[in-house]
């Protein structure tokens, strides 16, 4: 299965040591010639503002999987089943993280989109991407605003525990759910249910601060995820399309490491 994310069972430990440790490695020079922009946070007040937000997001998704692969650097392919690309963020709001985007095609022969997709959304699918997840947490959401039967988005908190002497990592996102086209997005934002932002996010008529932001929760990180599954033309499988965006505030060269050559791949 092409989205299971083992990766999150080490995170913690790999976080402790580039923190603690203070690691630094010289950056990379993956995807020098790429760019393009990614959404970022916006303040969500009302249910207005969460479907604005959930339409941007959308459109964003499908956006970034049309873009040439011109822009985009192969971090890997095998055959039909799984290619993974990574590009730079060159504008907006996560211009100065020097994290990567990365987007993924899969394969997968024999299975039915709409049984993986309803699966999927489930609190215990998603384990898929994080299997040190709490189911319990998982299912429950702050607030929740539905269009219709087939279309809602939950604002939702989520924490990456970490070991002793690292302070746990949080976020706050909406997840978006667009099942009659199959579509499931998850992106950070800014809601008065945990007042702050993440550094990437710029408050009227205050300074923004490139420093990991802590508070009672933890270090508020941000992420960026999209999901959409589709049966393949000769209907004997489908397809599976991702993209991702984290940043744990621990620097941008593990954080790459992870995102370009281990989530996806793993």
């Amino acid at each position: 299965m092409v989205v299971v994310a083992p990766y999150f069972a080490m995170l913690p430990l790999l976080v402790a040591i580039f923190v603690r440790y203070k690691i630094i490695i010289p950056p990379t020079k993956w995807c020098k010639e790429t760019k393009g922009g990614l959404l970022g946070e916006e303040y969500i007040q009302s249910k207005q503002d969460a479907f604005k937000y959930a339409s941007k997001a959308v459109e964003e998704g499908y956006s970034i999987w049309d873009e040439p692969s011109t822009n985009w650097e192969t971090m890997h392919k095998d055959g039909d089943k799984l290619h993974v690309e990574s590009r730079r963020i060159t504008e907006g709001p996560f211009a100065t993280s020097g994290i990567l985007l990365t987007r993924a095609t899969g394969t997968i022969i024999g299975a039915d989109a709409d049984e993986i997709y309803d699966h999927f959304i489930t609190p215990e699918g998603l384990l898929l991407l994080d299997p040190t997840m709490d189911v319990e947490e998982a299912a429950r959401y702050i607030k929740r605003y539905t269009k219709d039967k087939k279309t809602y988005v939950d604002v939702h908190k989520s924490f990456n525990t970490m070991p002793p002497g690292v302070t746990d990592r949080y976020h706050l996102v909406l997840n978006g759910y667009y099942t009659k086209e199959r579509y499931f997005f998850c992106k950070s934002i800014v809601h008065d249910s945990i007042p702050g932002a993440s550094p990437h996010f710029e408050f009227a008529n205050e300074t923004s601060s490139t420093n990991p932001i802590q508070d009672e929760h933890g270090v508020r990180a941000v992420n960026t995820f999209h999901f959409h599954i589709q049966p393949t033309q000769d209907k004997k499988g489908v397809v599976v399309r991702m993209i991702n965006y984290v940043d744990f505030q621990v620097g941008s060269t593990m954080m790459n490491w992870l995102i370009s050559k281990a989530f996806f791949p793993g």
